[in-house]
């Protein structure tokens, strides 16, 4: 496909970004593709359909000749990239520093094809789909909080084996499961815990949903406490359907799920919200009050919702403003929901997509001015993570939101760590589709990616230069609390 690259900038401590090395890449730099030019993306890609990045690993969904291919680059360590990388290797030949083929060899798997991804801390998951048959879901790497759902113990990873099939059909066990088709419609993941949304469809063709959830769940983030217990479980380690409570039935279906380190967050097709989890750092306050959401990411500590309001859309933030990641313009500590100001003086104003890793958030933003469309990417962060990530990726992030420049990075604050104020950089119109892992920012290890969306968009026009419109993918991972030491 003319026109279609992949670009990779941030932290490299394992060759996440697929640049052939494991230097953080401080520009964007085109990623490589195992048998293929720098830049150039594998002969019949058609587009690029999903990525997912966990700690130090990345995940990519290629659509080629009409069907997806998972390929997949960084640590392996873990087994987190199947058997395609043996976790034994030595991780300084960086043989993993580049997008290869994953081959998951499952029994009856190669019917199936690869729809979905998502990644933990060190775990990844894939849902492969045949038409008429259940879905399969397959895990692989750490299993420290169960993370593998197939029954494990905490600190440790299964033995022998590299590939494990999810029995998600398990958590229904008190119902009538024979002849049931499970469709997974929603794949989540945070660092530690695991949410997806699936549709069971019986025999006679009527449907059900269901939310299932498993590893980390002592905050609740899966659900309360299990009958005869006065506390949630600390972890699930098979998985475990995720009981709603009356408020939350009322909303109806969950569409869509997101997920922090200690909270979940849910939209419902009410367009409205709900939550469960810690709400320690005020990440899920008063959620229940936001109406006709469209979409909701979650920061580690913090929840975001798109929300729509006559022609402009508005973000509402609310949780840990500790690194000034709800855009306030500060880093004081807050414990309300309150709306972001982007500020761009238009009379309309569309989010087209948002994304959030541990303590950062982007936005691909539609702006309407005088009959014109243009595109706008803003990106918001503090100076103060500077002085945490400097020898890891030398980026600069302002406490208010900024315009990110694809062709090269922001200044960082001077000498003594003093935060310059916060600016706008120029963002040129561009033909090709960014994948940007903003990744070494503080305790950051969670990516954010920008890929083109499929089928291939018709161009905007913004003056005399035409871009591409892009879709935005959080982190399926993010960060954890060890800091990588080989940053």
């Amino acid at each position: 496909m003319s026109g279609l690259s992949l670009l990779a900038s941030g932290s490299n401590a394992q060759g996440q970004l697929a640049t052939g090395d494991a230097e953080d890449a401080h520009i964007l730099t085109p990623c490589l593709f195992d048998g293929c030019s720098p830049g150039q993306l594998p002969e019949g890609t058609t587009a690029i359909t999903s990525v997912a990045c966990g700690a130090n690993h990345t995940l990519l969904l290629l659509a080629r000749s009409h069907k997806q291919e998972l390929w997949g680059c960084g640590d392996r360590r873990r087994g987190q990239l199947g058997p395609s990388y043996t976790p034994s290797a030595r991780v300084g030949s960086w043989s993993g520093a580049v997008f290869r083929p994953l081959d998951l060899h499952v029994e009856g798997l190669p019917e199936f094809a690869p729809r979905l991804v998502a990644a933990g801390w060190e775990t990844s998951y894939v849902v492969f789909s045949c038409q008429d048959k259940s879905d399969m879901l397959i895990s692989m790497g750490a299993d420290d909080f169960g993370n593998l759902g197939v029954g494990g113990v905490k600190g440790t990873t299964a033995a022998g084996r590299s590939l494990h099939v999810v029995p998600l059909l398990s958590a229904f066990a008190d119902a009538d499961m024979e002849n049931v088709i499970l469709s997974v419609q929603s794949l989540n993941s945070g660092p530690h815990h695991v949410v997806t949304v699936v549709k069971l469809t019986s025999a006679d063709g009527s449907t059900n949903h269901g939310v299932i959830g498993w590893g980390t769940a002592r905050h609740g983030q899966l659900g309360g406490a299990p009958a005869n217990a006065s506390r949630p479980s600390p972890f699930y380690a098979t998985p475990h359907s995720i009981c709603l409570d009356e408020t939350m039935m009322t909303l109806g279906p969950i569409k869509h799920a997101a997920l922090g380190n200690q909270h979940s967050v849910f939209l419902h097709a009410s367009r409205r919200l709900s939550g469960l989890g810690s709400n320690r750092k005020s990440q899920r306050e008063l959620l229940e009050t936001v109406e006709d959401a469209h979409d909701v990411a979650c920061t580690w500590n913090g929840t975001y919702a798109v929300c729509r309001d006559g022609a402009v859309d508005r973000v509402v933030a609310t949780g840990s403003n500790s690194h000034g990641q709800l855009g306030r313009g500060d880093s004081e500590a807050s414990r309300s929901l309150t709306s972001v100001n982007f500020p761009l003086p238009t009379p309309s104003l569309s989010v087209v997509k948002l994304a959030c890793g541990s303590e950062h958030v982007l936005c691909l933003l539609e702006v309407k001015s005088e009959g014109d469309v243009r595109r706008e990417r803003s990106r918001k962060d503090v100076a103060s993570a500077w002085a945490q990530s400097k020898d890891a990726s030398g980026e600069y992030l302002g406490r208010q939101w900024n315009k990110l420049d694809p062709r090269g990075t922001m200044k960082p604050p001077n000498e003594r760590g003093a935060m310059f104020g916060a600016r706008w950089l120029g963002f040129p119109a561009f033909e090709v589709p960014l994948y940007v892992p903003l990744s070494a920012v503080g305790l950051l290890e969670g990516e954010i990616e920008l890929v083109p969306s499929a089928p291939r968009p018709t161009p905007l026009r913004t003056g005399a230069t035409s871009i591409r419109l892009l879709n935005i993918y959080r982190s399926g991972g993010g960060p954890g609390r060890n800091y990588q030491k080989a940053m």
